[in-house]
């Protein structure tokens, strides 16, 4: 604030010459003279002065000015130490005209702190290739704060992408003020679209795979038992049920790559579930023999509900696989003070050696096994921002126990 503004704030008061003795009287009191720049420091101590040698409205004035000038020293300070471009800007007409700039935004786009004061925006910041009445929305398209993704060109020319948050505000005199800051998201946004086209690649691959590998599978699988429906001679048998067990085994192991390359993109949508039912649901497609299973939660979660039942199928097949068909499983909620559920049985267990490998792609202890299974049990678990981890049941087996 200058020695101008400073004379009009006292002549809504007292009058424009007595406002003007005062200012002068208090800035020779601190040795100040009339054509000198003053900055807001100085403004500080001249309504100090103001403020002790006169009574009144005089004295009041003085005094909120005062605090109004520290207020916005400080917020000077905080806009200066900001990382990102920021802009305070004032209306005319709903046009934004820079009020203030920090360094940050000077240094960005290149223009200078002082000749911005009084520029319109979009003349500072015309999008490429687009209408700069689009600087104007920016701050109009919503009421109060706003946040959008905007384009602009940076002073060395390269056209980069920044979050855009706004807020307007009504000062004291009725006057809208705006707050901006530009966080550039450019390489964010880079990263976003190489994952997009990473997973649509995945997609392919999967689709190609699934097709390609699956239906002369199937082929093959259905033409063995096809033939081995016919034969009678027990040599031949034996040798065709063994090519059956290999088919059955390669559909195995091109289910779980298939799904482990699928487990690279982030879990879905996720809603409330209950675990009681997705449990429920998962232990129906699978192949679980005279084994039973106990649910003791009546548990809600947020989850993926589709990659959730999988993950319980993958640790069913795997209690069966090692516990025996007529194994017992227990699903169940952890103590008071956790939050999460359990998945037991009551088969020979895990040794504390094996506890830290079982979750590796390719691990397996049985010849049969695919060892995919609970690496794709550890990956929906991470998806979704979970652990898991293996200890020993209460009946001496194996407990699986997801936490978050």
């Amino acid at each position: 604030m200058n020695r101008t503004g400073l004379v009009s704030k006292f002549a809504e008061t007292v009058g424009i010459e007595k406002a003007s003795a005062i200012v002068d009287d208090a800035m020779a009191d601190l040795g100040i003279s009339g054509d000198t720049e003053i900055d807001d420091t100085d403004a500080q101590d001249i309504c100090d002065i103001i403020q002790h040698n006169n009574e009144g409205y005089v004295a009041l004035v003085a005094s909120e000015l005062r605090v109004q000038l520290a207020a916005q020293e400080r917020f000077d300070a905080l806009l200066g130490n900001i990382p990102n471009p920021a802009v305070v800007v004032e209306f005319e007409q709903r046009e934004p005209y820079v009020k203030s700039i920090n360094e940050a935004f000077a240094d960005t786009f290149g223009y200078d702190q002082t000749d911005a004061v009084g520029t319109e925006l979009r003349t500072l910041l015309a999008p490429p290739g687009a209408n700069s009445e689009v600087i104007r929305t920016d701050w109009w398209e919503q009421t109060g704060q706003s946040e959008q993704e905007v384009r602009r060109t940076t002073a060395s020319g390269e056209i980069r992408t920044y979050l855009f948050r706004s807020t307007i505000v009504t000062r004291d005199s009725s006057q809208l003020e705006g707050y901006g800051i530009y966080t550039d998201i450019t390489e964010r946004k880079r990263r976003e679209q190489q994952l997009k086209h990473q997973n649509e690649r995945l997609d392919e691959f999967v689709s190609i795979v699934s097709h390609d590998l699956r239906n002369p599978l199937n082929v093959a699988s259905g033409r063995t038992h096809l033939l081995l429906g016919d034969i009678e001679d027990a040599a031949v048998r034996e040798g065709l049920q063994e090519v059956a067990a290999a088919h059955e085994r390669m559909a195995r192991i091109l289910d779980d790559t298939l799904t482990l390359a699928r487990q690279g993109r982030v879990v879905g949508e996720t809603t409330s579930v209950s675990i009681e039912a997705v449990a429920a649901d998962a232990w129906q497609q699978v192949e679980t023999g005279d084994a039973t299973l106990t649910i003791e939660t009546d548990a809600t979660i947020e989850a993926d509900a589709e990659r959730l039942q999988q993950l319980f199928e993958n640790l069913y097949r795997n209690a069966i696989e090692h516990a025996g068909a007529e194994c017992t499983v227990v699903v169940s909620a952890p103590g008071t003070h956790e939050n999460g559920f359990s998945i037991a049985d009551d088969g020979p267990g895990i040794s504390p050696d094996d506890r830290e490998l079982v979750f590796e792609h390719g691990y397996s202890t049985n010849s049969d096994g695919t060892g995919f299974g609970l690496s794709i049990v550890q990956s929906i678990a991470e998806a979704h921002g979970w652990s898991v981890a293996v200890s020993e049941s209460e009946r001496g087996g194996a407990r699986f126990d997801v936490r978050w």
